[in-house]
């Protein structure tokens, strides 16, 4: 359903069910910055459906590449916080209407946190204890390109934009804090998250109070949050289903030219243990060290498709002796 609350209005139509929803805010909130999306896209050779679809499923770097054109193009430093300041909340997701229809405040972050996946093609958000408060912390869930500054500050405004949007503007952030260094003008950022902003952290991080967390929320309704949480489950099920050796296979992808590719990295970035993710593996009939040779292959090909330089190629796959490259090589029949 797409859901837009006011204290005079609701209007419901059918809800997008995956992560379309969330790139066609992104590219709506770039034209209202006059930004010429069109020729953006044409200029990183995508298709623009591919981020109006609201039933579809964007590529994981697609949005990356949409976001370093707009920076080029404009020069803006401060592009994420302006762009989630265009933003328009409303609720056009299966997971936003979950959220805002819940009980409290707290159960609907929390439900909404479990079906993220239909949002985006990771755990960007993870609860955490924050006594008195409660601690949201924002990953950067990457491909092969790694997620910009301008994007997580883009995700920490909405989400506090959304917030206040569901609680009535009652929703108190206590702190904001971010990873990467602070590049200037605080007083912007203490204007749209009205609260400390925080640079240089350990983890990017927003800070809810209780007594948020405990807020009931006025467009409650419960009948309608219970059913929207069965279609997610089932929802959720499938995409769990077909996506999760490939989640791994991604990550793998990402991490290997970075030279540290590992079960463990990729544990890490997957937010699991090492022994869960082999064991999640082996229920689908593979193995870590299988998908690694397999990724790595694959690779090499695209690369070679592409006609990249050598040391290219190797750096790609991953590889730092030349000895094991051409080893993988033959055993390829490459």
């Amino acid at each position: 359903m797409y859901l837009s609350l006011s204290p005079e209005k609701l209007m419901v139509k059918p809800p997008a069910r995956v992560s379309g929803a969330w790139t066609r805010g992104q590219v709506q909130a770039f034209r209202r910055l006059g930004i010429d999306v069109e020729v953006l896209c044409e200029a990183i050779g995508i298709d623009i459906e591919v981020f109006l679809d609201a039933s579809g499923r964007p590529p994981r770097d697609a949005a990356g590449r949409l976001w370093r054109a707009a920076l080029e193009h404009t020069g803006d430093r401060f592009l994420g916080l302006r762009a989630a300041d265009a933003w328009e909340a409303r609720v056009d997701h299966l997971v936003y209407l979950m959220m805002v229809s819940a009980r409290t405040f707290g159960e609907g972050i929390t439900t909404a946190v479990r079906f993220q996946e239909l949002l985006a093609h990771g755990r960007v958000v993870v609860i955490g204890d924050e006594t008195p408060h409660v601690a949201l912390h924002i990953n950067k869930v990457e491909h092969e390109l790694p997620v910009l500054s301008h994007e997580v500050e883009y995700i920490a405004a909405l989400f506090v934009k959304l917030f206040r949007f569901a609680t009535d503007s009652e929703c108190k952030i206590e702190e904001v804090r971010f990873e990467h260094a602070y590049r200037g003008n605080m007083d912007y950022y203490t204007q749209i998250f009205r609260a400390p902003v925080k640079f240089g952290m350990p983890r990017t991080t927003l800070v809810v109070s209780r007594d948020s967390w405990d807020l009931k929320l006025s467009n409650s309704n419960h009948v309608l949050h219970d059913q929207l949480a069965g279609i997610a489950t089932t929802l959720h099920s499938e995409l769990q289903d077909n996506s999760f050796h490939d989640s791994v296979r991604e990550r793998i992808k990402a991490l290997l030219p970075k030279g540290s590719c590992s079960i463990e990295s990729v544990a890490a970035a997957l937010h699991l243990t090492p022994r869960t993710l082999q064991r999640r593996l082996q229920d689908e009939g593979t193995t870590f060290r299988a998908l690694m040779d397999a990724t790595r292959k694959a690779i090499v090909l695209d690369c070679v498709e592409r006609q990249q330089a050598p040391d290219e190629i190797v750096r790609h796959a991953g590889y730092t002796n030349p000895r094991s490259f051409r080893r993988a090589m033959k055993r390829w029949n490459l």
